[in-house]
């Protein structure tokens, strides 16, 4: 059932179980994933299955409101350029599955091999790593109309993006290697 069960506040009788749980959380599922987000999703080629895959990795990847829409285009566009989408928590995800993850993802992590790793396979995972709430829901179906590629974390919550290789690795050096260089912790694993 990941990620049709829905991010909600629930209320409960005091004796319900597990299964009256997801029980509610399946059928708030249903509500919020209306005929017309249904309708978005078909008109851009997805199935829901993969509408809500591609609206968890935006989930996973940031409690922004203004970035949703753009970290979901520049999955669609990494998607229709069959590019691999690279994305940390779909690692994470398989490492968590696996027992394995351990609190940060190292290089040697991004070579683990799981159909949820799309370090190593391309496309959409199998299905969905989590359970997107309707922002996410709605990013998935309407990305922002931009040309980016890629992003990466500026470690305040927030993401730098780029549409050119040159320009993310700009980036990675500017919010990654040198934060990590003036701290005196070295590179980032």
């Amino acid at each position: 059932l990941e990620g049709y069960a829905f991010p909600d506040t629930y209320t409960l009788p005091r004796r319900a179980g597990a299964h009256d749980l997801v029980r509610q959380m399946v059928a708030r599922f249903r509500t919020v994933w209306t005929p017309a987000l249904g309708e978005a999703a078909m008109a851009m080629g997805f199935t829901t299955r993969q509408a809500l895959t591609l609206a968890s990795l935006v989930e996973k990847e940031t409690a922004r409101a203004e970035e949703r829409a753009t970290v979901s285009a520049v999955y669609q566009n990494r998607l229709r350029l069959r590019m691999r989408l690279q994305c940390d928590p779909t690692v994470i995800y398989a490492l968590l599955r696996a027992g394995r993850y351990e609190g940060n993802l190292t290089r040697a992590d991004l070579a683990f091999d799981s159909p949820y790793n799309t370090y190593r396979y391309a496309g959409l995972p199998p299905g969905p790593i989590a359970s997107p709430g309707r922002a996410s829901l709605e990013a998935a179906v309407a990305p922002a109309g931009v040309n980016y590629l890629y992003f990466v974390s500026r470690n305040d919550g927030s993401h730098a993006f780029a549409g050119s290789l040159d320009e993310h690795n700009r980036n990675v050096f500017t919010y990654q290697v040198q934060p990590f260089r003036a701290r005196g912790d070295g590179l980032p694993r």
